[in-house]
């Protein structure tokens, strides 16, 4: 009977240090959840803040195109203009050096 007792107790200690040594790698496992929730919130936090980045640089870049769109009107307005004067000069030109040789002819 003692010798059934030993046994029982040995098997006893052997459980609770089992059971010691598997609290310690719950424990273990418990930070390593805890590290890794940290590291999400933080790279959760990051993601937010490049997409908060990302629309800011669209909006930028819209506001740019727009910006150039209405330069390019602009631009091809001036262009128009121009066309148009440098016609008008040419004819004023022709117009004067036809009034020139007419009133030569007189």
């Amino acid at each position: 009977m003692r010798k059934d007792a030993d046994a029982l107790q040995y098997e006893l200690a052997k459980l609770r240090e089992d059971k010691a040594k598997d609290q310690d790698e719950i424990n273990r496992l418990r930070d390593a959840v805890a590290f890794k929730e940290r590291e999400c919130a933080d790279n959760d936090a990051k993601i937010k803040s490049i997409d908060y980045d990302l629309y800011k640089a669209q909006e930028r870049a819209n506001d740019l195109s727009k910006l150039a769109d209405s330069k390019d009107y602009e631009l091809r307005k001036t262009s128009e203009a121009l066309d148009a004067a440098t016609n008008e000069l040419a004819r004023t030109k022709d117009e004067h050096s036809r009034l020139m040789v007419e009133s030569q002819s007189l």
